[in-house]
């Protein structure tokens, strides 16, 4: 009688083998599809979007950039104890022939004077330092007050020099900023467009259809519209 009962359900083993099956597939298919597409910013329609390169990306052909819907690019200008990176230049030179809109990401030591560090990158990178804001970030979303007092004078003397400039601090300390400074977000919610300039969305993203550029890439979203974009900064890409 049991063996009876047993024989009745002959067929589950195989369908749950086959439902297990299935679902890896799509499991499989969800990862291969999730790691094609380029990360954007949860929860926003916003599509003019760009990305941080720096010396661990020199293998990255910049058409495959434009081809694949990212619009500008944020260059490293410095790393470590304001140790000058050198890929900045190289990707300076091939920008020229592309149509990304790229800026110049800036590290800022807190414990050096503003104006050293001023003259350290003109030096360094010279005057063409792209159309987009000049980038001025003291490794953190949360800066100290060390960190804010020196943001706010180095801002100050490069829009002295007719450049616009970008800082990654929270607007609430706009204030203490010079008038035309614009502000970087780090938030996981989308920010308000009337207090930041760009969004950092993502270190960890990726664009779909590459080679060379190296996980996990930063991405920035432009917070204002695609007209506002081109007119300050030049064509999407897309």
């Amino acid at each position: 009688m049991d063996q009876n009962r047993h024989f009745k359900h002959r067929a589950t083993l195989p369908a749950i083998i086959s439902f297990l099956i299935a679902a890896l597939a799509l499991l499989a298919y969800g990862i291969s599809n999730y790691w094609a597409q380029t990360t954007l910013p949860h929860g926003s329609l916003q599509s003019t979007v760009g990305i941080g390169l720096d010396q661990r990306q020199t293998a990255v052909r910049l058409e495959r950039l434009q081809q694949n819907g990212v619009s500008f690019v944020y260059l490293q200008a410095t790393t470590g104890k304001w140790e000058f990176d050198r890929s900045y230049l190289t990707f300076r030179k091939k920008l020229k022939g592309s149509e990304l809109a790229y800026g110049t990401r800036v590290k800022v030591d807190s414990r050096q004077s503003a104006r050293s560090q001023v003259k350290y990158l003109e030096e360094k990178a010279g005057s063409q330092l792209g159309s987009l804001p000049v980038l001025l970030d003291a490794g953190s979303s949360d800066p100290s007050a060390a960190d804010l007092t020196c943001l706010a004078q180095m801002s100050r003397l490069l829009l002295k020099q007719h450049r616009t400039v970008m800082v990654r601090a929270d607007s609430k300390y706009a204030e203490l900023f010079p008038k035309g400074c614009e502000f970087l977000s780090t938030d996981r919610k989308t920010p308000s467009q009337l207090k930041y300039c760009f969004w950092q969305y993502s270190t960890k993203g990726r664009v779909s259809g590459m080679t060379g550029l190296k996980w996990p890439v930063t991405m920035y979203a432009y917070m204002g519209t695609s007209q506002q974009y081109e007119q300050k900064y030049g064509r999407l890409t897309q």
